[in-house]
């Protein structure tokens, strides 16, 4: 998938770059809520040597997509059915009503899934799944934030 977008920071290699998305990126999920309907696109490999300001183009591989949803839709809800079976069957040990055993459980799990999710994203590291600047589309004339760009 491309999009195009305006780099609104950029440091390391990596930027994060503010796009209005398309139909089919807008249920994607993988990007940050912003306001007038732009989303944030964070750590975005760039190798292209972009600053602030410029328009680009975008692409995320279609095994990043298909992981992130994997990894969003099925870890989670296993973790939540799994914690309630384990809560509803070691409720007699902890001599707590099954079903309250269950849903503390699997609250639990379900917590601990997007946080151990969280920190898998931030630790992968494979180049073949990650967005990356594929061109840099125009040079933005600002270079720092609240520069109106005009002489």
């Amino acid at each position: 998938m491309r999009e195009c977008g305006t780099v609104v920071s950029a440091a390391d290699g990596r930027v994060s770059v503010a796009i209005v998305p398309s139909e089919s990126c807008a249920t994607c999920g993988a990007c940050a809520e912003g306001a007038g309907g732009k989303r944030l696109l964070e750590s975005i490999v760039d190798t292209h040597g972009a600053r602030p300001g410029d328009t680009v183009e975008v692409e995320t591989p279609a095994a990043a997509r298909r992981r992130a949803q994997r990894l969003v839709y099925v870890v989670p809800v296993a973790a939540v059915v799994l914690g309630y079976l384990a809560g509803f069957l070691l409720a007699n040990w902890v001599q707590l009503a099954p079903d309250v055993a269950g849903a503390v459980l699997a609250i639990s799990a379900g917590a601990a899934s997007l946080v151990s999710l969280r920190r898998y994203e931030r630790s992968f590291e494979g180049a073949e799944v990650q967005a990356r600047v594929r061109a840099i589309i125009a040079r933005g004339r600002s270079r720092f934030p609240g520069d109106s760009g005009e002489d």
